[in-house]
């Protein structure tokens, strides 16, 4: 009688092909090219970064000339400590770039401490300094002339802190902290200009620190946003370098002699994998890079976090590659040492053989003929159910003859044990229907015109352990 068999590949020796992928797959860096491309894709940001942070300083370092003594006391050395603090963080990110940092998260985390205990540092300096000031204030509040002569200068100077406070992206950083601010301003310039500025001197004064702790927040968070922005768009190139300079597996050396140099395409091998992996990665840095609608800092950390993520799944991604080769190689190795034990021991000879449409991840096929009685068997090797699954190997018996029971069983036995000998794995047979699948029974059409095959067809690359 005729049917069909199902024949399970031992799990064993399955896992044991997937191992030998993953020491096969280890991830290509050309560390030095990585550092090339970072520097040419990063660099021009970065430089834009500092140039708009450069310009900023310049514009509130002229400013300064025109604040009042008392304000101007307290700015100045605060701008200087600013500026030397964005240099620091700037060279401190291009370092991390030269020398491919993995800890990224870490590392900007660190920063911020470093930058938040330097910003309160200041604070403290200039607190103590506006409390002396505020002192030699309160001496003159019993002249009104001078009174309401210091009141306008300081209404002034808060103007001038607004107009620098206004520059930074206030409304994303710190929302709602402004406003307030410009009601009260206008409330002071309104007394002032009513003659009320020396009832006014104590909020002038107070209005003026607000201003100039406000600028000293943003100063801090717009430095911690721009650190954690360039350091986001850095992991994603070298994350994007990563991923071209593994595009092909370079098997060389690590394949037996005979093996074709061309080099294998992981995105075909990993049924568009890589290409949705790139895609993704691709999508992330143009967030990072979108200056209409800027990712806020906790988004870039966020980034920051996820880089090793997809970098794991980079190496899963040409793992699978890896195991989908060589698994191709095991279909056609299986299915020609199941037609080397039909042909040694039952006299069936292979008369055609391929893989379905001509892909190699696809089912192996091979038809093996009885030429004294007409039986025909055809070997299907598929994938497995799951990726990450053994293959599963089918019979299609169409016996001519009326073949028994003990002659199927015979032919089995010669399977089994042929397969054992020479490659290790141990397949197990059931019967899966009482009756082949007669769309299997014609295979050229299902190989695409594979025509004639050779009895030892093999795919591309990959190898299977044989046994002696």
């Amino acid at each position: 009688m005729s049917g069909r068999k199902r024949i399970y590949v031992d799990e064993g020796e399955w896992n044991r092909l997937r191992q030998e992928a993953g020491k096969l797959a280890e991830l290509k860096r050309d560390v030095p090219k990585m550092v090339e491309r970072i520097r040419a894709q990063t660099q021009a940001d970065i430089e834009t970064s500092m140039r708009e942070v450069d310009q900023r300083h310049a514009r509130f370092e002229q400013t300064m000339a025109q604040l009042s003594e008392h304000t101007r006391e307290v700015e100045r050395e605060t701008a200087r400590r600013l500026r030397e603090s964005n240099e620091s963080l700037h060279r401190e990110i291009a370092a991390q770039g030269e020398q491919l940092r993995t800890e990224t998260s870490e590392a900007l985390r660190r920063q911020q401490e470093t930058l938040t205990k330097a910003i309160d540092r200041e604070r403290q300096e200039r607190e103590r300094k506006q409390a002396e000031i505020g002192a030699k204030v309160d001496a003159l509040r019993a002249d009104q002339d001078r009174a309401e002569r210091i009141a306008r200068e300081y209404a002034a100077d808060a103007q001038l802190l607004r107009d620098q406070v206004a520059q930074y992206p206030h409304e994303r950083y710190l929302p709602n902290r402004l406003a307030p601010l410009e009601a009260r301003l206008s409330t002071l310039v309104s007394n002032v200009h009513s003659g009320l500025g020396a009832h006014s001197l104590s909020a002038a004064q107070e209005l003026v620190q607000s201003f100039s702790e406000l600028r000293l927040d943003l100063e801090r968070l717009d430095q911690e946003w721009r650190a954690c922005r360039m350091a986001a768009e850095r992991d994603l190139v070298r994350l994007r370098e990563l991923m071209s300079q593994n595009e092909k597996i370079d098997l060389r050396g690590r394949l037996p002699e005979g093996s074709p140099s061309d080099l294998p395409d992981v995105d075909h091998w990993s049924r568009g994998a890589l290409s949705r992996l790139s895609a993704e990665v691709d999508s992330l840095l143009a967030q990072v890079r979108d200056d209409a609608q800027p990712m806020t800092t906790e988004a870039l950390l966020a980034v920051v976090d996820t880089v090793p993520d997809y970098e794991q799944r980079l190496e899963t991604v040409v793992t699978q590659a890896v195991t989908a080769m060589q698994a191709a190689q095991l279909r056609t190795n299986l299915a020609e040492l199941i037609a080397d034990a039909l042909d040694h021991h039952h006299h069936y000879q292979v008369t055609t053989a391929g893989f379905a449409s001509e892909d190699q991840r696809e089912a192996f096929l091979a038809k093996s003929v009885h030429h004294v009685s007409g039986s025909e068997i055809v070997i299907e090797v598929e994938p497995g159910e799951r990726v990450d699954g053994p293959p599963l190997v089918r019979l299609h018996n169409f016996d001519a003859d009326g073949a028994s029971e003990a002659e199927r069983a015979a032919r089995t036995r010669s399977i089994h044990r042929n397969v054992l000998d020479h490659s290790g794995i141990d397949l197990r047979a059931t019967e899966e229907y009482a009756e082949p699948d007669e769309r299997k029974r014609d295979i050229e059409p299902i190989i695409a015109g594979g025509g004639q095959a050779a009895h030892r067809p093999r795919p591309e690359h990959g190898q299977v352990r044989e046994r002696g």
